[in-house]
């Protein structure tokens, strides 16, 4: 998988021995890689993506635990969701990527499955890619096209162009995803907001767990809490406040 050069179809696990229902092989999308010029991220998204800062120190904290979580239960999907629009979970899921790439040896995809209001493009200062999730989950090409992010070391695949027709319950996302599990170490799903019509939850099937992301002082707590009982219980494997001020009005790390 490198400059347009198409990863591998096929090749899926064979069928448990008898059962006449389980294909032998499983026919999986190939991702293609497309060059292009170096990222041109805003100054929220610069600062998360430089491990240098102290809001990137905290997404490393923050991709340890997760890893340290990893080691007891498959933790490999990550989603990153909140209860309304603004509470900064792209953001966190920038973050969240570009720590758990930070060891070379880690393969990491972020996925954006936010296809009302897709973000990455503009924050990250890239153009549509030729073929994103919309217009691979409505059928109209069988090659999604990742980016990699240079120096951040991960790769993106953003929602591009595309219509309304695409959709978060079309069965095309849990094929998209087994083939990510088979280039990829980890998988950071930017979530649409758990309260919104057509919301997070049908992505419970297909996720292992979800950072929870809680902008201080934006979002009403009772919102808050009908957001979080909207994910089965055990779901949600971390929660992140964005945006906290300290007493002498300090901006936070996140």
């Amino acid at each position: 998988m490198s400059g347009r050069q198409r990863g591998t179809r096929g090749g899926a696990a064979p069928a448990a021995t008898g059962d006449p229902q389980v294909p032998f092989f499983e026919l999986l999308p190939a991702f293609e890689e497309e060059g292009g010029p170096a990222l041109d991220p805003g100054p929220v998204a610069q600062a998360l993506l430089d491990e240098r800062s102290a809001a990137g120190e905290q997404c490393r904290l923050l991709g340890a635990r997760l890893r340290a979580l990893g080691r007891d239960k498959r933790l490999r999907r990550i989603g990153v969701v909140g209860s309304a629009r603004g509470e900064g979970s792209t953001t966190v899921a920038l973050g969240l990527a570009r720590a758990l790439a930070h060891d070379h040896r880690r393969r990491v995809l972020l996925v954006e499955l936010d296809l009302r209001r897709p973000a990455l493009e503009e924050d990250l200062g890239l153009d549509p890619p030729a073929v994103g999730v919309r217009r691979y989950l409505d059928g109209r090409s069988e090659v999604p096209v990742l980016r990699r992010s240079r120096p951040a070391g991960f790769w993106v695949l953003s929602a591009g162009a595309g219509t309304a027709e695409a959709s978060l319950a079309s069965p095309r996302l849990a094929t998209l995803l087994r083939a990510a599990d088979r280039v990829f170490d980890y998988v950071v799903a930017d979530c649409p907001p758990l309260l919104e019509e057509g919301d997070a939850t049908v992505l419970q099937g297909h996720l292992d767990g979800f950072v929870f992301v809680v902008r201080s002082r934006y979002a009403e707590r009772e919102s808050i809490r009908r957001a979080a009982t909207r994910l089965r219980p055990g779901l949600i494997v971390g929660v992140v406040l964005n945006a906290k001020r300290d007493v002498f009005g300090r901006r936070p790390r996140l």
